[in-house]
């Protein structure tokens, strides 16, 4: 009788001590993945702009054609979740860098489709390609300047 009251308790403290030892590796877990969450991933598309006229565009100018862009095709909602923002400008190539969301990327690609008003110029900008990395991005620039051409 002891010995089944012994093995009973042994059994109910090596459950409890099982029950235990999942919670916390559970909660470790849940831990890691809410913090990885938190993280907003971003992405940077290389955008090509092409000009009727010959003079510069500025990065503000462009700026704000990308985001009334994106308003005028997905809202505010779609831009509070693609977040554009022209980050470089390169000079010579005429082409830009953009940064936006994981998400964003489809957004912003298909809403820079067709000719935009920037700074009193008409600007058509064709994304090309998004990158993980600005770095990244701008190696690719010198390359792009022989497609550039075909595009003008």
């Amino acid at each position: 009788m002891l010995c089944e009251v012994m093995s009973a308790a042994a059994l109910l403290i090596s459950l409890i001590a099982l029950f235990q030892s999942k919670r916390v590796t559970l909660e470790v877990v849940e831990k890691k993945l809410a913090k990885k969450r938190e993280k907003v991933r971003k992405r940077y598309v290389l955008v090509a702009t092409v000009t009727h006229e010959p003079e510069k565009v500025e990065k503000e100018c462009l700026d704000e054609a990308v985001k009334s862009a994106v308003r005028e095709l997905y809202g505010t909602i779609g831009l509070a979740l693609s977040k554009p923002k022209v980050v470089y400008v390169d000079e010579v190539t005429k082409a830009a860098v953009v940064r936006t969301t994981l998400e964003g990327v489809k957004i912003l690609a298909s809403a820079l489709i067709g000719p935009r008003e920037a700074c009193g110029t008409t600007v058509n900008l064709i994304p090309l390609r998004a990158f993980g990395t600005l770095a990244s991005a701008r190696e690719k620039l010198p390359k792009l300047n022989k497609y550039v051409k075909d595009l003008k």
